[in-house]
């Protein structure tokens, strides 16, 4: 065997070239569909299960922002990066009264305040670990729809 020649020939050579020549052209907007759908599976798993509620606020307000081939899926609570990464210790003052107080309770704190902090309570990462099979199946569709797209235009 030693000499030997082989000739491997690939079938519609030229037009599979020209094909992956079209690549981001065609896997552009299959990838941004799949970009803009993730949001639905973001928002399936944004629920009490995963978001802790205590008035819904929290829970009830979402943005998503659509870039290309980028997406942001957030809370629109103020409060929610203190909930989600927690607090340290740290000092309360009156600023508008001259004690804090629980008004339903009838509590006075006092003018001043040393809080111990809030234990984190990472929602976006449980809403995240939730959705993560719909979005990979999500991206897997879209996959194979280029894949399939190049070999159309390579037959």
């Amino acid at each position: 065997m030693d000499n030997s020649n082989f000739k491997v020939t690939i079938q519609n050579l030229p037009q599979l070239q020209d094909a992956l020549k079209n690549y981001p052209t065609i896997a552009k907007p299959i990838i941004q569909s799949a970009v803009v759908a993730s949001q639905a599976a973001l928002a399936k798993f944004t629920t009490s299960a995963t978001v802790p509620v205590l008035t819904g606020y929290l829970l009830q307000n979402w943005g998503f922002d659509i870039g290309t081939l980028q997406a942001s899926w957030y809370p629109k609570a103020v409060y929610a990066p203190y909930v989600e990464l927690g607090t340290g210790p740290h000092i309360i003052e009156a600023k508008n009264a001259k004690v804090l107080a629980n008004p339903k309770t009838g509590q006075i704190f006092g003018r001043t305040v040393h809080h111990p902090g809030t234990k984190a309570n990472p929602f976006l990462e449980r809403i995240m670990a939730a959705a993560q099979p719909d979005i990979d199946t999500l991206f897997g569709t879209a996959l194979d729809r280029i894949t399939e797209t190049i070999a159309a235009q390579a037959a």
